[in-house]
């Protein structure tokens, strides 16, 4: 064989790809290596069969796809348990995961007591499960040209806000730091007009009512919170977003445009193809934004004045007298 070996990159990771790691990472009866070269997966006793490849050539086209041992299953079914809200299934939860033996097949039991409980554990599950695989190919090669995300380019212009802003996600309750700046938005709406009082209204109920859990953070250079987007996964192609907020100081900078394209882009890593965002009171002309990337309205909420009503339209009740 030649003495000059072909250098290989990973193929994009597409949904099928993707499917197919994590179905093999689950499997722990055998070991698997993504083949650089054909962009699939074989066996490590697949791989002894291949004639005319050297252990030199072996290094370079196969690549062993990341280790997902029980123990890692444990975990995850330990972190989703103490993500329940509800006090009687979270102690459930967590007594079927220290009952010893069979604990997988009793956790498992106990989530189909629940329809949506099991949803929201697959759901969690397949959601931790393309993340270790995204930072798996992260460190195998750069992002650039990796991931199958559109036509366009996908790196960000170099922007002056790149170079003062960081983006992350946080995965966990509401901290301070956020409900602090959710609470100083609340305020500036208290203080606007009646559209604005209402809209702070709704925006509290949404903190009281959803298991905001899903967060992307633009932090400024000193570390401190610039912005924020919370995110909740309604389907396994889509994710909705009910709350965000730009710190004052930092409004007009198109910070929260670069924290969106961020965002968006890595849901599409994760294979999420429609985002929902609500827009409320002075929010509602950040249409503008979107409308250029074929943006649909698919629910509105109007707020109907009691008075105005009662005294223009013609009385049901008088249908009874």
């Amino acid at each position: 064989m030649d003495n000059e070996h072909v250098s290989y990159r990973l193929p994009v990771l597409s949904r099928d790809l993707l499917d197919s790691i994590i179905f093999a990472m689950e499997d722990q009866a055998n070991f698997y290596f993504l083949d650089l070269k054909d962009e699939f997966l074989v066996r490590e006793d697949e791989i002894q069969y291949l004639d005319d490849i050297d252990e030199k050539e072996r290094e370079n086209r196969f690549i062993p796809i990341p280790d997902w041992e029980p123990s890692d299953g444990f975990h995850l079914m330990e972190m989703f348990a103490n993500r329940v809200r509800n006090p009687l299934y979270r102690s459930r939860l967590l007594a079927a995961l220290q009952s010893g033996r069979g604990v997988f097949r009793k956790f498992k039991d106990t989530l189909s007591e629940t329809p949506i409980l099991e949803r929201k554990w697959f759901s969690f599950r397949d959601e931790q499960l393309k993340r270790v695989v995204v930072s798996w190919y992260r460190e195998q090669e750069s992002l650039n040209q990796l991931l199958e995300l559109s036509d366009e380019e996908t790196e960000l212009t170099e922007d002056i806000l790149l170079e003062d802003f960081t983006f992350e996600t946080l995965e966990g309750p509401v901290t301070e730091e956020i409900m602090n700046m959710v609470q100083s938005l609340v305020t500036e709406l208290e203080a606007g007009s009646e559209e604005d009082r209402i809209a702070s209204v709704v925006l509290m109920r949404h903190l009281e009512l959803d298991e905001l859990d899903h967060f992307y953070l633009a932090k400024a250079q000193d570390g401190s919170l610039a912005a924020f987007l919370s995110y909740t996964m309604l389907a396994d192609y889509l994710v909705e977003v009910p709350l965000f907020g730009v710190k004052t100081e930092y409004r007009g900078l198109g910070l929260f445009r670069l924290l969106f394209d961020s965002f968006s882009r890595q849901m599409a890593r994760f294979h999420y193809q429609k985002v929902v965002i609500t827009l409320a009171a002075g929010f509602l002309g950040m249409e503008k934004l979107f409308a250029p990337y074929g943006a649909k309205e698919v629910t509105k909420q109007l707020i109907i004045d009691t008075r105005s009503w009662n005294t223009t339209h013609p009385s049901s009740e008088e249908a009874f007298l």
